[in-house]
């Protein structure tokens, strides 16, 4: 017996996979799908300059602009950020809202925020990062306004990057320090 299974797309999420991926996960809490590791490797080139290997293979550039001293060969840390912050909320809701069966015209994040440099170049006391990040979601769909925003605030939550941000989450650093290789000189 042959098993046919018609995709159901919804702006552009097959939601047969996303059932699938959301069964696996029920089926074992702690495997691979319901509970993915990560890992970014980043590597200084010169300068500000910096490249990344994400998990998935992926490279990422970063460098600082020319007034701090780099070469603006790259996005900045503080942009990556709001890169990951926008686009975690842009999958969240866009996964929520095709599973709603809620069509998408379009989708945009606006994301921002400042960052105190006094401190993180040592001049004054405080915190360096973000004093708060503001979110701007500009959408158009075919529902009506109020269910969207309800769906949208309802699923807020589970979005991992925001959530991860929001609370306090330990950061284990481990300095692992090589001598540095002696020089040869020919005479």
């Amino acid at each position: 017996m042959t098993h046919s299974t018609t995709d159901i797309i919804v702006n552009g999420l097959d939601l047969n996979r996303m059932r699938a991926a959301l069964d696996s996960i029920k089926a074992d809490g702690q495997g691979d799908i319901a509970n993915p590791g990560y890992r970014a490797t980043v590597v200084w080139d010169s300068g500000y300059h910096s490249t990344t290997h994400t998990t998935d293979g992926q490279v990422v550039i970063s460098d600082e602009p020319k007034r701090y001293g780099g070469e603006e060969m790259g996005a900045t840390p503080e942009d990556l950020l709001l890169a990951a912050v926008g686009a975690c909320l842009v999958n969240t809701y866009i996964a929520a809202l095709s599973a709603a069966h809620i069509h998408v015209e379009s989708l945009r994040m606006n994301v921002s925020g400042r960052v105190n440099f006094r401190t993180a170049f040592g001049l004054e006391a405080g915190t360096p990062g973000y004093e708060n990040i503001k979110i701007v979601v500009d959408i158009q769909t075919d529902a009506q306004a109020e269910k969207v925003t309800a769906l949208m605030e309802k699923v807020f939550p589970t979005a991992p990057i925001p959530d991860t941000i929001m609370r306090p989450v330990p950061i284990n650093v481990e300095i692992v320090h090589h001598a540095e290789a002696t020089a040869t000189h020919a005479s």
